[in-house]
């Protein structure tokens, strides 16, 4: 059996791009250690302020909200909430909205529940059938992205913290290079300047492979969500992330190469693009460079297409879990 390259301990993984064997407790410091950075680099967070973490019930958040919590708590004076988008989707989204509420019950985390069908005035169940022309992820990323920013604001949260994982971002930097967007591209998280209207998002897993997660969480005993979104095979960035498993196989460290190609052109990339200047949504008051927000025109798309003559504003989505 491999031993721990630095106690000589059973090895519990073999860490490919950087040559080391690990045993469970030298593998949880290292992925630790690598958080903890990823936090201090964002700044420290004035004393009385909150921190908002997004959670789904999956492993990826389940895990940041546990580091989370390990980081902020012994130091005092920031303030933890979770929020959980509840998407409506049936038969997966109600298994991670009562993982969730396990979880952030044992780590003493008040969680917030927002509703699409509250938010945008459908599922995206209804979404999905009634507009075959869009792609669900899309969708939900839009909406997600509001009302996760909306359930920030109206808790008063100096930052939102995201799960995303070294896989997820790698594929996301890859994808908007192939695509050309440069202008998504300037505006991926983490955020260090502050937008009217938007809460700072920061990626404390952004460093830390898929697998490495799925490790500490069984290692800490988390309670986590096995299952996928029955919607995620669409996802166009999965074509990408699935890619760049293959080049890590032939070449260990291929993801953080590309991560870290892009830390180093960032700042030439956001001095090109600058923050575009940001207006109130007329319907939902949240912040939009063009008459009404991406997610009202979705709303509005998902009322001509029921074709019942009804409207449909969207509301503030928002419940505290019981």
């Amino acid at each position: 059996m491999p031993r721990c390259s630095q106690c000589r301990e059973p090895a519990v993984i073999f860490v490919r791009y950087s040559g080391r064997h690990l045993c469970a407790r030298h593998f949880c410091g290292f992925l630790e250690q690598r958080v903890a950075k990823e936090v201090r680099s964002m700044g420290k967070l004035p004393r009385g302020s909150k921190m908002a973490c997004a959670v789904s019930g999956g492993k990826d958040s389940t895990v940041m909200l546990h580091l989370m919590r390990g980081l902020l708590h012994p130091r005092g004076g920031v303030e933890l909430e979770a929020i959980i988008v509840d998407e409506g989707i049936r038969g997966y989204r109600a298994g991670g909205i009562a993982v969730a509420k396990r979880e952030c019950r044992r780590l003493g985390v008040p969680l917030t529940v927002v509703k699409f069908k509250e938010l945008a005035g459908c599922t995206l169940d209804q979404a999905a059938r009634r507009m075959p022309g869009t792609i669900p992820c899309a969708v939900c990323g839009v909406w997600r992205r509001q009302a996760l920013n909306r359930a920030a604001k109206e808790m008063g949260a100096s930052r939102l913290a995201l799960g995303h994982n070294l896989n997820d971002v790698a594929g996301s930097v890859l994808m908007n290079v192939c695509r050309a967007d440069v202008e998504r591209l300037a505006r991926m998280a983490p955020h260090g300047k502050v937008q009217p209207g938007l809460v700072p998002r920061m990626l404390p897993l952004r460093w830390i492979p898929e697998e490495e997660v799925k490790l500490y969480s069984y290692i800490k005993g988390l309670n986590v969500l096995e299952a996928e979104c029955p919607y995620a095979e669409r996802a166009e960035r999965g074509k990408f992330v699935r890619f760049l498993a293959g080049m890590e196989d032939a070449r260990p460290g291929t993801r953080h190469s590309v991560l870290g190609f892009w830390e180093g052109v960032r700042e030439c990339v956001q001095a090109s693009r600058p923050p575009a200047s940001l207006k109130e949504c007329p319907r939902c008051g949240e912040p939009t460079v063009s008459r009404l927000c991406k997610g009202c025109e979705l709303t509005a798309q998902y009322i001509h297409a029921r074709g019942d003559g009804r409207t449909a504003l969207p509301g503030k989505g928002r419940r505290k879990a019981r």
